[in-house]
């Protein structure tokens, strides 16, 4: 969850087809960890984030 959190941070802003693909990625990967509110959270982020 904390390197999730820190991609975030650090793709905050950039608009890139890679970093567009990994958000995805990452969206996909935390519907595993649903049962975690901090999973959630982290899929609505980058759900912003990915426009």
């Amino acid at each position: 969850m904390a390197t999730w959190r820190d991609f975030l941070d650090c793709a905050d802003g950039i608009r890139s087809v890679k970093v567009q693909a990994a958000l995805q990625d990452m969206r996909v990967r935390l519907r595993r960890h649903s049962d975690f509110p901090e999973a959630q959270e982290l899929r609505e982020r980058a759900a912003r984030a990915g426009g």
